[in-house]
């Protein structure tokens, strides 16, 4: 299934979007869902819904009270790598599309082979696409978080810490719940109260690791032995 976002704050050119879309993809026999959204804050909420599993987004660049631009640059800091094709009716934007990794840049009105060869592009890396980012819920935000960007997890009290290369960001929610959704032969709950992401290691002695950072991350008497077996197994 062929999960594709389509925003659009027009609604004549939200329709446009979705009725090529839909032949490109029908003419392709390509099995399809597609989600429409008329602003980008609530696209965003959507796209950074951790249930939604989009494979791509169309969007306009030109909207009211957010841009298409804006809303791709804070889709990006949360570490989301949705592909994005932007459809815009001025090609000033085009560079700013770079930026934030854009898949492809098309102007409005919309050329069909051109569409198809974006939306193709993004079907066929579908297959290659992997989850490689921690997500979670604070207040009213959302956050995809790529694991390369992990160190490690602290619990204290009912809180937990994702400590990444550049904050550290406080989440309401049970240890156990958060090691659950991270994969076991990359990170390693060696103590009570840490998880460590082992390519961040860089070296391992006698209940301790130490990062390239230079942050020593306690290991449990008790879980020693499987702790540096499992380091030694992801070095390998």
């Amino acid at each position: 299934m062929f999960k594709i976002a389509i925003c659009d704050d027009e609604m004549t050119s939200l329709m446009i979007n979705r009725a090529l879309t839909e032949q490109v993809l029908e003419e392709e026999h390509i099995e399809y869902q597609i989600t429409t959204f008329e602003d980008m804050y609530t696209m965003m909420k959507g796209v950074l819904d951790d249930n939604s599993d989009f494979d791509l987004l169309l969007s306009d660049i030109l909207a009211v009270g957010m841009n298409g631009i804006e809303a791709a640059e804070e889709i990006r800091r949360l570490g989301d790598k949705l592909p994005i094709v932007f459809i815009s009716s001025t090609a000033e934007y085009a560079l700013d599309g770079y930026r934030v990794n854009a898949l492809r840049y098309l102007q409005k009105p919309v050329q069909i082979d051109k569409l198809r060869e974006a939306l193709l592009e993004a079907y066929s890396n579908i297959g290659k696409k992997r989850t490689e980012y921690l997500s979670f819920q604070v207040a009213d935000k959302f956050y995809k978080v790529n694991y390369d960007d992990i160190i490690y997890l602290e619990s204290m009290g009912r809180d937990t810490y994702v400590v990444t290369k550049t904050e550290s960001i406080t989440v309401h929610a049970k240890f156990s719940d958060m090691e659950n959704k991270l994969p076991s032969d990359r990170f390693v709950r060696c103590h009570r109260s840490y998880i460590i992401n082992m390519s961040e290691v860089k070296d391992i002695a006698r209940y301790r690791f130490l990062t390239k950072g230079g942050v020593e991350i306690p290991i449990s008497q008790l879980q020693y032995a499987d702790v540096k077996q499992s380091f030694i197994d992801f070095e390998g």
